[in-house]
């Protein structure tokens, strides 16, 4: 849910509006520079904070620390037992971790370093591979040669998942250029089937999507301090673009996803735009990031796309970073964002 920018004052009966200052915080013994949120009174001034207001300004300084001590972040954490077909339970085992340290990491609770680069390796197949033979004992025989042929095949596959990922985006590993997530080909997919069709069909082309794209992502990490899709953003002449979005289309293509075809205009030119019969998974989406995209889609959908392309020249992030052809930090400029 996005934040109220105005709320009653609990001191008074005056209304308190939403503030955000720079700040220096300090998390397990380190600095971190955050944009602190909070309300001031209009009619007591009094300031004071909401659990919304502090979730997302402690957030920002977990994403920072994650980061920098390179431990990998929840849906990551999920992400590597998942795919190895295991319980939290017997990752924990294969790990050595506490007794419920990989579901409570999986559920947000911040490992120490140590831990994380542990998961980390962890999601590696080969080094996966390692830990598992010193972990027999834990399996019975059956489970264990299920585990190992699991392992064994991703092994095999991982090489080109991280090559997919890598065509797609700039980054392959969360931080601020992600919005710190980590790209994700199936929600890019997927956010780009719903826009183009809940968008009015004259406009679907790339200058516009990527706008939606841009709105959606940065829109969300502004409420919530993450992004969706993981997806690194530039500016250029036009507005914010996915850095590889030209590799982001070619694979949406040549994975019959999405197709376009060419309208005829007034002036005798033709604008490519785009259409798809794809279904929207919305199973692999947070409710909280549905709503985001719903919302991007009742604010942008009808809109033109030479219109929307002005309101991004709008944004700070593309006044700043648009004459060298920058990418654009989540932290540095979500908070900052118009529309």
């Amino acid at each position: 849910m996005k934040m109220k920018q105005r709320i009653e004052c609990p001191y008074c009966d005056g209304s308190a509006n939403l503030h955000k200052e720079a700040k220096e915080i300090i998390y397990r013994k380190e600095s971190f520079k955050i944009l602190a949120h909070f309300f001031k009174c209009e009619k007591c001034s009094e300031e004071f904070t909401t659990t919304e207001a502090d979730t997302i300004s402690l957030m920002q300084a977990h994403n920072q620390y994650r980061e920098k001590n390179n431990i990998p972040f929840p849906e990551e954490i999920a992400g590597i037992r998942s795919k190895y077909a295991l319980p939290a339970s017997k990752m924990r085992e294969v790990l050595g971790l506490g007794a419920k340290g990989y579901s409570n990491y999986e559920k947000g609770e911040i490992p120490t370093p140590a831990y994380g680069n542990l998961i980390s390796a962890a999601s590696e197949p080969q080094t996966f591979m390692n830990f598992l033979d010193k972990a027999k004992d834990q399996f019975s025989d059956n489970a264990f040669k299920k585990a190992k042929e699991k392992v064994a095949y991703l092994i095999h596959a991982e090489d080109e998942t991280n090559i997919l990922c890598e065509s797609l985006n700039v980054y392959n590993k969360p931080n601020n250029y992600t919005g710190y997530k980590k790209p994700e080909p199936s929600k890019i997919a997927n956010l780009f089937t719903y826009f183009i069709k809940h968008s009015k069909p004259d406009f679907n082309d790339k200058l516009k999507l990527n706008k939606l794209l841009f709105f959606t992502d940065f829109t969300h990490y502004k409420n919530h301090g993450s992004s969706i899709s993981g997806i690194s953003y530039r500016a250029i002449q036009y507005g914010p673009v996915p850095a590889n979005y030209d590799n982001i289309y070619a694979y949406l293509e040549n994975e019959q996803l999405i197709c376009s075809q060419f309208l005829k205009l007034s002036n005798g030119g033709a604008r490519e735009v785009f259409l798809s019969n794809a279904e929207f998974d919305k199973s692999l989406f947070s409710d909280e990031e549905l709503e985001t995209i719903a919302n991007i889609k009742v604010k942008f959908a009808n809109m033109s796309t030479w219109d929307i392309v002005d309101l991004s020249h709008l944004e700070k992030a593309w006044k700043e970073l648009e004459a060298n052809r920058e990418l654009i930090g989540y932290q540095d400029y979500a908070f900052e964002l118009l529309f």
